[in-house]
């Protein structure tokens, strides 16, 4: 009787947050299905430890300073002569998850869940067993370079005195309703958008997230976070007004997940 039993996954985690990483690791090796070889904290040290470890799969953040998810999986595809299969992990469903179901790779919401997990191992263990790397590899690139047309815009038109200016992305701290409006706040001003909050909010991307069902907030921007009523938080905007923002108690625990934070 052949009592042959397959190896484990050889799997590398990557994420920019420490109690993620610890997280995520705890639950793969919880299927007893997999080895996590490593694990790293930023795009680079990513790249370095994909091509040095030469894992089979790698679960990769998709938001990460620098370098992110996808500039990672596409410098190892480049660089790899035997590329990694990859499940990228995100915080926001705004990423094109349709393409990814139709790629050879897959994804996992945060927070994650034991379940969607397990079956994540599930699926790498089958693509393993009837493993066509060229294909794979193809098919991510094609999801790469759709993931590149579908990022976050550059710029967000606003409305000045009968003319439409573009304002960087980048520079808008918060967006928020008033009086049935939706206003966007920079640094030091202020203006009126053509779209409801929750038009805006998808269209601007990951970095920003909504605390509140009147707010949207650029984490970049976020100077304080001061413990509020029942669970909640206040936030302090690094604005010139240093804008103060609810955060609401449905959304606190998802805030503290995104930033990482203890408290």
């Amino acid at each position: 009787m052949d009592n042959y039993l397959p190896s484990k996954l050889k799997v590398l985690v990557v994420d920019d947050e420490a109690p993620a990483r610890s997280e995520l690791r705890y639950l793969l090796e919880r299927t007893g299905k997999v080895k996590v070889i490593g694990d790293a904290a930023s795009g680079s040290e990513a790249i370095d430890l994909i091509l040095a470890l030469d894992p089979e799969a790698v679960f990769l953040d998709i938001k990460m300073p620098e370098q992110d998810g996808f500039d990672v999986a596409e410098a190892v595809l480049a660089a790899a002569e035997h590329p990694p299969l990859f499940v990228f992990a995100t915080a926001f469903d705004t990423y094109a998850l349709q393409a990814f179901e139709i790629s050879a790779v897959d994804y996992i919401l945060k927070p994650f869940q034991e379940e969607r997990v397990a079956q994540t191992v599930e699926r790498l263990l089958s693509l393993r067993a009837n493993y066509n790397q060229i294909e794979l590899a193809r098919n991510l690139q094609v999801l790469l370079d759709k993931v590149k047309m579908e990022q976050e815009p550059d710029k967000v038109p606003v409305d000045i005195n009968d003319r439409i200016v573009l304002i960087p992305t980048a520079s808008i701290y918060a967006a928020y309703c008033r009086d049935k409006e939706v206003h966007i706040k920079t640094k030091t001003k202020e203006y009126q958008v053509r779209s409801t909050l929750a038009e805006l909010e998808e269209r601007l991307g990951p970095r920003f997230f909504r605390v509140h069902k009147g707010y949207v907030v650029n984490t970049d921007h976020i100077a304080e976070i001061i413990p509020w009523f029942h669970g909640s938080y206040l936030l302090v905007m690094a604005d010139q007004e240093q804008t103060e923002i609810p955060v609401s108690r449905r959304q606190s625990p998802l805030l503290r997940q995104k930033l990482g934070l203890v408290l």
